[in-house]
C-alpha cells in the first residue's frame, strides 16, 4: 500500500476543528501534522499541531514557525524567544533535542538514512526517527553519500568570493567515516 502525505499552508479559518483529518484506517494515529490559524490576531502567523482526530496536542501560538508538517517521533520548529533565533528539533514532549544544521535556507534533509545536527556548536548525524547515532563532535561535516561522509574535527568556515550566499569550509584534517561514526580514510 502507497500512503502519501502532502503539507498545505495550514490556514484553517472556516474548517471545523474537530472534524477527522482522514478516514482511512491504515494511517497511524499517532501522528500529528501541523496547523495554524492565521485568523488569530493575538499570536499572528504562528502553528501548532493536532493529532489525526483533529485535538490540538501542541497549541497554536506556541512556535512562530514548524517546519515540520506531519510529525511521529520529532519535528523541527522555530521560536525566537524560546530558541534564540535557532530552529531546533522537539520531541512530542517539547524537549529540544538538538538544533537544526541549516542548508538551503532550511534543516538539513535526510541523505543516505541520516542528516546533520548540531549541539553546542559541534555536528553530528540523526536517523529519520530523530535518534542520534553518531554524536556532535566534529566541526565540519559534509552529508553521507554512499555510506561515508568527510568530516574534519578542526576547520574554519570562510565567505565564497564568487558565491557570496554560500560558505566554503577548509580543512587540513578531513577523513571520511562510516554511519556508525568509525573514521574509514
Amino acid at each position: 500500500m502507497l500512503l502519501i502525505f502532502t503539507g498545505c499552508n495550514g490556514n484553517e479559518s472556516g474548517v471545523n476543528k474537530t472534524q477527522k483529518y482522514t478516514d482511512v484506517d491504515s494511517i497511524h494515529t499517532d501522528y500529528l501534522v501541523r496547523y495554524s490559524d492565521e485568523n488569530d490576531s493575538t499570536n499572528g502567523s504562528s502553528f501548532g499541531y493536532r493529532n489525526i482526530q483533529g485535538e490540538i496536542i501542541i497549541a497554536n501560538g506556541k512556535y512562530q514557525h514548524c517546519f515540520t508538517d506531519t510529525f511521529k517521533n520529532f519535528a523541527f520548529v522555530f521560536d525566537d524567544k524560546l530558541t534564540k533565533s535557532k530552529i531546533v528539533a522537539i520531541n512530542r514532549n517539547e524537549n529540544v533535542l538538538f538544533e537544526a544544521y541549516m542548508f538551503d535556507n532550511g534543516p538539513d534533509w535526510l541523505k543516505d538514512g541520516l542528516f546533520r545536527i548540531v549541539r553546542n556548536g559541534k555536528i553530528g548525524y540523526s536517523d529519520s526517527d530523530g535518534v542520534v547515532v553518531i554524536k556532535p563532535k566534529y566541526e565540519c561535516a559534509d552529508r553521507f553519500e554512499n555510506g561515508i561522509a568527510r568530516v574534519a574535527l578542526e576547520c574554519k568556515i570562510v565567505e565564497n568570493e564568487t558565491d557570496p550566499e554560500h560558505t566554503i569550509t577548509e580543512s587540513t584534517a578531513w577523513f571520511y567515516i562510516d554511519k556508525k561514526g568509525n573514521r574509514i580514510k
